[in-house]
């Protein structure tokens, strides 16, 4: 029998109370840190909770939209169905409206024509084209087009935009642009090259996916950013969203027990300690991914690879601090509402051929969509070599269907 004595070392890490609230209030989104702090607000009477008055109430009445009174939790259904309920509708009505909206994508586009509608639900064609010109004017922008082209229409007339070049650019010529045949758009459009150019900038204003800034799951949530990045002075800059966070104030209250006062003021300034951690440690990300990332954000290129630990190491954090940090957060910029671990790639390479076939498949005749093998022979042609199964995954990670399900529906049958 072996009676010797083994002694083993190791060495355990002992979270406190206050490191664990740290870590749990690091990874929470915005939403979520706002029902945190009103529940310990009804848990602890010295942690007094104080709104910021937001900008949108000095608003007038004809800025306002539908969309800043949207519930977080409400998905993309349930708020149009309440937009419905703003109109003055029969019975029979809403149920068409409602019909319509609970038929749409997961791109918020209407596959259904108007004589599929009218085969579905009995209304006549005078009756459903007049639900959709509603629908249409529904926010998000351009909910309920049939097709990209008409997604875009709708939000050049949102903005006032009201340019015939433009809108002929759009429905004919988006083939051309995707070849950067810039000449041959210039003759027929009758405009210089730099026009064009100018009418290309306002098209890359515009979302060709009007549930963006919808989370898409089981419930499609409504996404709250952390921050947004806007141009000022010709320069792109970082502005924290410090609007969804409520602030903390500790106040005195006299009538909690002399026994729990030190546990409850202890609690409450550890509350406040760790959100000004959790902020201050996201916007130093944003700040470096600002950087990193400077050529997307302004419209010149796309994302570059930038592996999580390049970003650790500069701002000198702990890689899963910044994996935690940026864990089901989002950031708003001209492209759109994207999430910020997006922001993250490893492999620049799939990166930039995704967007490449995005950009193809986007500016494609919808008449005649390219198939993933014609894909595959422009991208051979720019010189990556790559086949076609792999084009083919590729569209699928984008959540883009095949060319015979993206093919354009005869707009007079609608």
């Amino acid at each position: 029998m072996d009676f010797s004595l083994n002694m083993k070392q190791e060495l355990k890490l002992i979270l406190t109370q206050s490191m664990k609230m740290s870590l749990n209030i690091l990874e929470m989104s915005s939403f979520d840190l706002e029902k945190y702090i009103l529940d310990e607000s009804k848990k602890n009477p010295f942690v007094e909770v104080q709104y910021i008055s937001h900008s949108k109430k000095n608003k007038s009445s004809s800025d306002v939209s539908p969309l800043d009174f949207a519930h977080q939790e409400k998905n993309l259904i349930d708020f149009l169905e309440e937009q419905i309920g703003y109109l003055n509708l029969s019975t029979n009505q809403r149920f068409l409206y409602t019909f319509i909206v609970n038929n749409l994508n997961s791109k918020g586009y209407l596959n259904l024509s108007v004589n599929e509608i009218k085969s579905l639900t009995k209304f006549s064609i005078k009756e459903i084209k007049e639900a959709l010109k509603n629908i249409k004017k529904f926010e998000p922008i351009g909910i309920c087009a049939s097709n990209l082209e008409e997604c875009l229409i709708i939000q050049l007339h949102k903005k006032n935009i009201n340019d015939i070049k433009l809108e002929y650019i759009i429905k004919n010529l988006l083939n051309e642009v995707a070849l950067g045949k810039l000449e041959e758009i210039g003759e027929k459009v009758e405009l210089t090259k730099e026009e064009i150019l100018d009418k290309l900038k306002i098209i890359r204003t515009l979302n060709p996916i009007p549930s963006r800034g919808f989370y898409m799951g089981e419930a499609i949530r409504y996404i709250i950013p952390e921050a947004e990045i806007i141009k000022y002075e010709n320069k792109y800059i970082l502005i924290m969203n410090e609007e969804n966070t409520p602030k903390i104030k500790i106040k005195n209250n006299s009538k909690v027990e002399t026994s729990k006062t030190n546990d409850y003021f202890t609690s409450a300034n550890n509350l406040i300690k760790c959100i000004e951690k959790r902020n201050e440690t996201l916007k130093k990300i944003l700040e470096l991914i600002l950087e990193e990332q400077y050529d997307y954000f302004s419209m010149k290129s796309v994302k570059k690879a930038l592996p999580m630990k390049i970003v650790a190491k500069k701002l000198n954090l702990h890689e899963s601090t910044v994996s935690r940090a940026i864990k089901n957060k989002y950031i708003k910029t001209e492209r759109g509402i994207e999430r910020i671990r997006d922001f993250f790639i490893l492999d620049g390479q799939k990166e930039n051929i995704e967007n490449l076939i995005q950009d193809i498949i986007l500016k494609e005749n919808r008449e005649t969509p390219v198939s993933d093998q014609e894909i595959t022979n422009k991208l051979n042609n720019l010189g990556i070599k790559i086949a076609r199964r792999t084009v083919s995954k590729y569209r699928e990670n984008l959540g883009i269907k095949s060319s015979s399900k993206r093919k354009m529906r005869n707009m007079e049958g609608k």
